[in-house]
């Protein structure tokens, strides 16, 4: 792993479960990451009014320690590439691709390292939940009790094919 903040935050000493808070009152998408001991890790924010993908990873919540920024290089598309750069020296340290058209039935990415080299695949475990989660929170007034049962579950694979992390959406209520 060639960025010390990147490589911790993926495999060394941090309290799991770790938390994403979505704002649900902001113009723009906005979530926290939180440790299991409430400790923020970083503050994600995505910038409003682009027509490009733009947002920025803080090391605060008050948004004046920018560490990350990830770009889409393109206005619209299904395979669409991120590219991360460390904004401490302006390095690109990977990107995020969307597998294309199999991402339309089920979440897949590719994570590849600065080299174009793969890192991780990132992938929904079964789309059938994420499809019946959506389509129980669509029916009025009873949809969200069905939808609290049911939770779609996310796989971060390395290069390897090995398992690194289980990912679950977990109701907030």
């Amino acid at each position: 792993c060639s960025d010390r903040f990147l490589c911790k935050l993926l495999f060394m000493a941090i309290a799991y479960p770790l938390t994403l808070t979505f704002k649900l009152v902001t113009l723009s998408p906005e979530v926290q990451v939180t440790d299991a001991s409430g400790q923020l890790l970083l503050q994600v924010k995505q910038k409003l009014l682009t027509l490009r993908e733009d947002t920025t990873v803080f090391a605060d919540q008050q948004k004046t320690v920018p560490l990350f920024k990830m770009v889409a290089d393109r206005i619209i598309g299904f395979r669409a590439v991120h590219h991360i750069t460390r904004l401490s020296d302006n390095a690109r340290i990977g990107n995020v691709k969307a597998q294309g058209f199999r991402s339309w039935w089920a979440a897949r990415y590719e994570i590849t390292d600065a080299n174009d080299g793969l890192a991780f695949n990132f992938k929904e475990e079964n789309p059938w939940i994420t499809f019946l989660d959506y389509f129980f929170e669509s029916i009025e007034l009873i949809g969200w009790i069905f939808s609290y049962f049911i939770n779609p579950t996310f796989l971060l694979v390395d290069e390897k094919g090995v398992q690194r992390y289980r990912i679950f959406k977990k109701r907030s209520f």
